[in-house]
């Protein structure tokens, strides 16, 4: 890896502010930090696939010709996430508060499966966190109680959480409402940054 890739401060806020308005906007990374990162086969993958026509895309899917779109949408967010959080610790607040309401939905998944069965969970999510919405309820329990743990983890690693004794779903917000939390986040909870306009990511 070069290491003048993110030893030069300028292309590091540079990385740090693409990856995080790809992350929360949809996919628009440039061509060298793609590269560098290795994003590019999937992130070139995704936009062929989401510049199909829909009849098309759905006919060449049924004949196996093309990858799902948000298999490839979900490796890539997996990839984006990682190193995003490893170069911006700890992360902007918004941020922060979508993973959170991802962990909240998981916990809801946990206390009862039946929720994975509603029509306003999409496929994306569940893929993103390795449920399946078709195996028994005590499994589909198992698979988000793991996730759960995952993401659980990231978030006392993002804001530098000593690990509870006793973990629930109100843990990091409570912990995050400490005035050290706050002064903790505040460096970063703004990323000067013009957005643009992106289109919407498939699926997620």
């Amino acid at each position: 890896m070069n290491d003048s890739f993110e030893s030069d401060e300028r292309k590091r806020k540079e990385t740090i502010e693409c990856l995080y308005w790809s992350l929360m906007n949809g996919w628009d990374i440039p061509k060298d930090i793609r590269e560098h990162y290795g994003f590019s086969e999937d992130y070139e993958l995704y936009h062929r696939l989401e510049s199909m026509e829909p009849e098309d895309y759905r006919e060449r899917r049924l004949r196996g010709e093309i990858p799902d779109a948000v298999e490839v949408d979900v490796r890539l967010t997996h990839a984006v996430e990682k190193v995003f959080e490893r170069l911006c610790s700890p992360p902007p607040v918004q941020y922060l508060d979508k993973l959170y309401g991802e962990l909240e939905k998981l916990g809801g998944f946990i206390a009862n499966p039946k929720n994975i069965d509603s029509p306003f969970i999409n496929s994306g999510f569940l893929m993103k966190y390795g449920i399946d919405r078709n195996s028994p309820d005590e499994i589909r329990r198992q698979q988000a109680e793991k996730a759960y743990k995952e993401l659980y983890a990231r978030f006392e690693t993002m804001v530098g959480l000593k690990s509870p004794n006793k973990k629930d779903d109100n843990a990091i917000r409570k912990e995050c409402r400490q005035p050290a939390c706050k002064e903790r986040l505040s460096g970063k909870a703004r990323i000067p940054v013009r957005p643009k306009p992106k289109r919407r990511k498939m699926g997620l």
